[in-house]
């Protein structure tokens, strides 16, 4: 049993799993789901009562949080990547729960992934703003003491940094950053200057004209869709 469980939890760390446990009515239930990005959770009240402890994991399928007592797991099945729409749930599930830290606990350690594909990792607490468009978290950084945001797909994990393990991807990332990346909407100058070799502070003489030649096919697609919509609204 502790084997088998030692596989479950390594396989749900590095992504989506199927798996097979007893509920309380003796009955198995099949689940789908994964410990990515926040480690595992073992709730138990003595070591010597193990029937008692149980894995706190997200479920794929319910899109929530869901547990089981440990001695119940029956079956661990094969690993596989998330898509998009999977990544994009949990991802969604996390900043909730972070959200709920943050409000709980105050200073709370997280990383995400930047624009430009480096990882970074901040203590922040929650802020009075929130991100109209749904795409973002805004908090206020503690280590720069400003308010900042991250897009919210880009989420890795809670907590500090080694207990956050980076070095396997969950998702297929240059499928999910060219798809942001093609979307004007989502594109920051910031990113476009820096790929131009411009400093952010150096923008007074870069006009927004100046952005036409940096786009490519599909963020200029974009970018005429969206004029459309506005046009008809002027």
């Amino acid at each position: 049993m502790e084997n088998l469980f030692e596989t479950l939890v390594d396989r749900l760390r590095r992504g989506i799993v199927s798996f097979v446990y007893r509920k309380k009515d003796g009955t198995e239930r099949h689940a789908c789901g994964t410990l990515y990005g926040i480690g595992h959770t073992i709730k138990g009240n003595k070591k010597h009562q193990q029937c008692k402890y149980t894995l706190a994991y997200y479920d794929v399928d319910c899109k929530g949080w869901r547990s089981f007592v440990i001695d119940n797991l029956v079956e661990v099945g094969e690993l596989r990547k998330g898509t998009i729409e999977e990544h994009h749930d949990i991802c969604l599930a996390l900043v909730v729960k972070l959200k709920e830290k943050m409000k709980k606990e105050g200073v709370t350690a997280f990383a995400y992934r930047k624009t430009d594909g480096s990882i970074r990792h901040a203590h922040g607490i929650l802020s009075d703003n929130i991100d109209i468009t749904g795409q973002y978290f805004v908090y206020f950084d503690i280590d720069k003491q400003e308010e900042r945001k991250f897009r919210i797909d880009a989420f890795i994990g809670i907590g500090e940094l080694i207990e956050i393990d980076n070095t396997i991807p969950f998702e297929n990332k240059t499928q999910t950053r060219s798809k942001v990346y093609n979307e004007f909407s989502r594109l920051d100058i910031k990113t476009i200057l820096a790929n131009k070799g411009i400093d952010i502070e150096d923008t007074e003489n870069f006009m927004v004209i100046d952005l036409l030649p940096e786009l490519n096919k599909e963020q200029l697609k974009d970018l005429i869709c969206k004029a459309a919509e506005r046009l008809t609204t002027l």
